[in-house]
């Protein structure tokens, strides 16, 4: 069960409307409080890695108007 709920928070594809009810349930079943701090700073690591690597891969005009686009 808690491998199911990682995945979900993991996937693309779960709205971000349903991620507070699983979250809420993946806490509950861990029972170890140390061991589920660690769980999810695992998850979050698993989410961002993409987007550093993407912003590696961004050529400098990519990056300019990227930041034009924020700056807004």
């Amino acid at each position: 069960m808690i491998q199911v709920l990682r995945e979900l928070l993991l996937s693309d594809s779960v709205m971000h409307t349903i991620v507070s009810t699983v979250l809420a349930r993946y806490c509950q079943l861990h029972v170890d409080g140390d061991a589920f701090v660690a769980s999810i700073a695992e998850i979050i690591s698993d989410i961002r890695e993409p987007i550093a690597v993407q912003q590696q891969e961004m050529g400098r005009e990519e990056r300019r108007q990227l930041d034009l686009k924020v700056s807004q």
